[in-house]
Order: structure tokens, then sequence, then C-alpha cells
């Protein structure tokens, strides 16, 4: 249904909605059907494309309006003790959000990856696509979804045959009855990023370990299967951590030795209940080898950077939809404001960084699964998802906030009044650039990588993808993406020949550059895929604003050239229009 409604569609008609709610934000999405369609197999697509078009409807519509209750009046709440002063720790939800949890997790968004009965190896694109959709209405309750997947796939990568019985199948079951939500417990007040300085104990008390000390950010604080990690022994830094598993209700139906002691009072994402958890002889199995705990964290971070990264852009797409919809509507002097330049300019912006984010993102997400989901991983396919995670989770989140940011002032006044979404789009965004490392970590953890790997696991990937590109229609966009990977090649290398000193100082610089090169670049290579399928040249046309954006040097900023947002370019990209490419 979804694929034929795209198909037929000659543009999009902003004018007949209201809102974005009255959108199916998977067949309503040119971007996201174009991606799925291009990225998956035939027989994945077609066995999962339904899941997809019912998961657009809920995240628009019962999804949103919940989400719009549990931010406002029904946030979670402690109840420490029950009124026998018996110590509790019972995390009240409201109704509306329970049935989120119900029916979000029954989008398969987490079961997927585990699906026994589907016509070949699930990918984690197919996951993603589920998880950026429900984050474009509800970023706090995608948060324990994102931490139930890391959690997952810890336990898929690292876990005993026994933990994967028992809790490996909670995580990844479709029944509500049987669903057991996953979070990682990692941020101690001492360390933050610094994870090395982790203080919580473990002590071996036979078949499993007794963990002492406190995390100071947990969130999903009441997950009934937590990762945590603890200092096994004296060895410096990560090296003595190992990784656990920590169950809220243990095997005999006790509850773990897990106190909450309070929750956050967050400005955004208020759905997901952060708190603040002592552990006081708390019951842990030992996951894998006792000296790994850090190595086997590290890859469940992977998978909370690339949600974080796509949650950044799944909100710039609903705040990109909603500003399209109120300008369209909008009248000032005289006309619809989005006849005007710079709302036009501004709403180009948007859709090009859009897609820019997506042309990146999909070379991340198909290493990931060519890595981890398909068992083709190379020291260079490695490296190169390592680096691409970071980028991405950096680049993605604060794309997020700006766009939330312009979607509100897009809005005029409107735009602040809490009868509008773009309040609360701008409060969920702002926490992505913090979460799961900030953009200083995400810049050293590039360094670290490019440090143990070289350049070349970053710039033959751009090489090889430019060497593709043989339209003749592109040659001016190959020529000038070629010269800024030569540039970027040339900044690494200098980079890497300074001093410990000067290369952070460096880093965050560098990762601002690399993700401009390599989504230019993929984009490029996305705009002659439609080329060579459709004609589209739609892809073209963001090329070329994404090169104004970022790589366009000229003193005088365009000004000289005169340069605005011709109608051909406006319908192409914001209305998708076929009769203007």
């Amino acid at each position: 249904m979804g694929k034929n409604l795209i198909e037929e569609q000659n543009q999009l008609d902003y004018g007949k909605w209201e809102s974005g709610n009255e959108a199916n934000w998977y067949t309503d999405d040119p971007i996201l059907t174009r991606y799925a369609k291009r990225y998956l197999s035939t027989a994945v697509f077609n066995y999962v494309e339904e899941a997809f078009e019912k998961t657009g409807a809920l995240a628009a519509g019962p999804m949103d309006k919940r989400a719009v209750h549990t931010d406002r009046e029904g946030a979670p709440r402690l109840n420490r003790y029950n009124k026998k002063g018996e110590e509790i720790n019972e995390v009240w939800y409201n109704e509306g959000y329970r049935q989120t949890v119900k029916d979000g997790y029954g989008t398969g968004v987490v079961a997927y990856r585990y699906d026994e009965s589907a016509p070949e190896k699930i990918p984690f694109l197919v996951n993603a696509i589920l998880i950026y959709l429900m984050c474009e209405t509800e970023p706090g309750f995608t948060c324990p979804v994102g931490l139930s997947q890391s959690a997952a796939f810890v336990l898929e990568k690292f876990g005993s045959d026994q933990q994967k019985a028992d809790y490996l199948s909670a995580l990844a079951s479709w029944d509500p009855e049987t669903h057991q939500e996953g979070a990682t417990f990692l941020t101690e007040i001492q360390g933050g990023s610094d994870v090395g300085a982790a203080t919580t104990a473990a002590v071996k008390n036979g078949d499993h370990y007794l963990l002492t000390g406190e995390k100071w950010f947990a969130s999903n604080c009441d997950a009934e299967v937590a990762i945590a990690l603890a200092r096994v022994n004296d060895k410096p830094s990560t090296k003595g951590l190992g990784l656990f598993l920590v169950p809220r209700t243990l095997p005999d139906g006790t509850r773990n030795n897990v106190t909450i002691r309070r929750l956050k009072d967050k400005l955004g994402v208020r759905a997901v209940a952060s708190g603040e958890l002592i552990f006081n002889n708390a019951v842990g199995y030992l996951i894998g080898d006792e000296d790994k705990g850090f190595k086997y964290m590290a890859e469940a971070l992977n998978v909370s950077r690339l949600g974080t990264g796509i949650s950044g852009i799944a909100l710039a797409r609903r705040a990109f939809l909603e500003a399209a919809i109120y300008t369209e509507h909008r009248e000032a002097f005289g006309q619809r404001i989005n006849r005007f330049p710079m709302v036009r300019e501004t709403l180009v912006k948007m859709i090009t960084e859009i897609e820019a984010g997506w042309a990146i993102s999909a070379q991340m997400i198909k290493l990931f699964d060519d890595v981890h989901t398909f068992d083709n991983k190379t020291d260079e396919n490695y490296a190169l998802l390592r680096i691409l995670l970071s980028l991405v989770k950096y680049r993605g989140s604060e794309l997020g906030v700006s766009a939330t940011k312009d979607a509100l002032e897009l809005h005029g006044g409107n735009g602040y009044i809490e009868d509008y979404v773009t309040p609360r789009l701008l409060r969920d965004a702002v926490v992505n650039p913090v979460w799961e490392g900030t953009a200083n970590i995400q810049a050293l953890e590039i360094l670290k990588t490019l440090q143990k790997a070289g350049t070349g696991c970053f710039t033959n990937d751009l090489r090889t993808t430019l060497n593709g590109i043989d339209d003749t229609a592109l040659t001016d966009y190959k020529e000038t993406l070629q010269q800024e990977v030569d540039r970027v090649e040339e900044l690494l290398n200098h980079m890497l020949s300074q001093d410990a000193y000067t290369q952070t100082a460096l880093a965050k610089k560098l990762a601002d550059f690399m993700y401009d090169v390599y989504a230019g670049v993929h984009l490029l290579e996305e705009a002659q895929y439609d080329l060579k399928v459709s004609g589209d040249r739609r892809r073209v046309l963001a090329v070329e604003q994404w090169n104004r954006l970022v790589f366009d040097r000229s003193p005088d900023r365009g000004i000289l050239t005169n340069e605005t947002i011709s109608d051909e370019v406006f319908e192409a990209l914001i209305c998708f229009d076929k009769s203007s490419r």
C-alpha cells in the first residue's frame, strides 16, 4: 500500500494537513521510504512494510497524543515506600504511557532482529527505521527502546546460552505479558565520561557477584534487565571493570538489592524515568570475561549512539514537517509565508541537512549490519563504523537541536506556545548532544580510531565511492568533492603528526569537516543512483545545496552572486514535486 501511494504522488501537498499528526510518517515521507526500498532486500522489505506503515500511523496519531500528556502532566513518579513504610522502589507511569510501551515494542522495534520466522536474517536497518518513526514523537520512550536494544545486543554477542534463554528472550519478546525492558547502568557521579573512574565494586559470591556502589544517571532505572559496569580488581582505569547482568527481579521472585534514590527532574524527554541508583550487595551475573567489561559496554554504547544520532535526524524531520505545514497555511503581508525568500531558505536548509544526515546514516547502518549482522567484519570496515557512529551521533544530535529551533522560529510566537509541538521537540532534542557522550567525547573517539587504524579507513571509502560516480551530469560535483577529500586527508595527516595536546584541540574541528565531506560524497552517490534507476534529479539539487552550505568559501557569502532559492529548487526539495525536476 505505502509503496504504491508514494509512487503515485506527484508531490506532497502540505496544505491538506493542519498539523503533522494528519500524515503517515512512513508513507508520507519520501526520503524514508526511498532508503527502506534501496537498502532492504525485497524479501525483507515485503515482510516488514506493513509494520512500517502501521508504525507511521501509530507514531503520528495515538502515540503523539499520549506524549503530550506525559510531557505536561504525566511524567513518571517514584514511590519509594508503600503504606506500611516498606521500601518498594516502584516507578509510577500514566496509563497512556503504559499503552505506548505495549504498542511501541509491539512494532517489533527490538524483536525483529531476533525474528526466527523472517524469510531471511533481519538487518538492523529495520529496527532503525522503526525507532526513527517513534523518535519523531516520543524520544522519552525511544530512550528505553534504545537501551533495550543495547542490552539485547550485548547478550546476543557476549552472553552465555543461559543468559540468552532467560533474559535476551524476554527483551526480544513480542508478547507484552512476557516482554521486559532493558537498561545500561554506566554513569557515576565522579566519572561521567571518565568511565575508568568508576568505583562500584563487584565481589564474587558463588555463581554470581555482589555489587556495591552508586550510579548517578541511570535512564529507564526500573528496567527488568540491566547491564552495569563494576570494578572487579585493582587494575587501573577501565582495565579493572567487568560487565554484569543485573536483573530487577531475581530468579526466586525476590527484588534485587537496588534502590532508586530519586528521579532526575529533566528539561525534556520526561517520559523516561532517569534516576540515581544505590547497589547494596545487588546480585549481578558476569557477562563474558571478567576483564573485558568495558569492551562489551563500548559495543552497547555504539548501539545507543546509533539510535541517538538517528533520533536527532528524526526530530529534525518532524520539525521540518510541522514547519512546512505551518508556513503553507500561515499568511502575512498578503501571501503565504513560504513564498518569502528567507523562509524558503530555512526550509531548504533543513531538508538538505536531513538528506545529508540520511546519506551518512545509511552507510553507518549498512556497516553495522556488515559487521554485526552478516559477519563481514574487517579491521577497516570496523574502524570506519566506529568513526561513522561518532560522526552521526555528534552531528545528527546537533541537527535535531538546530532544526527544532528553526521550526519554532518559523512558527513565530506560536512556536513558543505549548499548544504547538515545537517547544516539546526542542526540549527533547537538547538531550541528544549530551547522551551517550558529548561532541567532545565523540571527537576523541574518532581521534583514537584514526590513531590506531590510520586515515585510510576513512578516505579509502570516499575515494572508492567517488570513483564509482560516472554520470557526466555529476562531473562538476564530483570534482568539487574530490578536492574536499584531498583536503580532509591532508588535514587528518596534519593533525596526527602533532603532539597529543594539539591533536585533541583539533579533533572536533576535523570531525565537523569529516562529516561534511562524507555526507557530501555519499549524497552524490545517492543522487547518481536515483538518476540511473528513475531519472530523478531531486538529489542532485540536494547535493548542490549541501555544497553551498558547507563548502562555499566565497568571501561575499553568495551576496554578489544573488543566491536565492528558485521555484524549481523549492518545489523539488520541499514538496518532492516531480514536474519541477
